[in-house]
């Protein structure tokens, strides 16, 4: 059991480390978008194509930011279970639920905004992707959940 705590303090650490990059990242979003795009990458593209690029991905990532902040907050808390060893829990149902539905609301974002800026379909499919395995997870977890409940009324 010490190594799974290990890997569920390591991944609460992740978990850490990416919210507070959201949180500097959403603040610093589009001075930091304009440096990789003008500054690194894009100094040969037209600045009106550069324009067009910058303005499709600065509101995808904002319409996307409260998505990612209620994902990390769900993963966080089924983290935290997982270390008080409350595994198959409906919470922890609940908890992936919320996951997979972020994933396909970013999903659905990015998919809308790849029309605009087609990299951002490549985010979308893996967006899909990662929602659908999180759901097949979620499933495996409520037929745990349900077993264990059983389990627990017999004598």
């Amino acid at each position: 059991m010490l190594k799974s705590k290990t890997s569920a303090y390591i991944s609460l650490a992740v978990c850490g480390v990416s919210s507070v990059l959201l949180v500097l990242l959403t603040v610093a979003f589009p001075r930091f978008i304009r440096w990789l795009y003008f500054g690194y990458k894009m100094m040969h593209l037209q600045s009106a194509a550069a324009e067009h690029i910058l303005s499709t991905i600065t509101p995808a990532y904002y319409i996307c930011v409260p998505f990612a902040v209620a994902a990390l907050y769900a993963l966080i808390r089924l983290l935290l279970n997982v270390v008080r060893e409350q595994i198959f829990v409906q919470r922890n149902v609940l908890y992936l639920r919320l996951v997979s539905w972020c994933c396909y609301a970013v999903a659905a974002v990015t998919l809308g905004f790849g029309f605009s800026y087609f990299p951002l379909m490549f985010v979308a499919l893996m967006m899909g992707i990662v929602g659908t395995l999180l759901r097949v997870v979620k499933n495996i977890m409520q037929s745990a959940v349900e077993l264990r409940e059983e389990n627990d009324l017999t004598i």
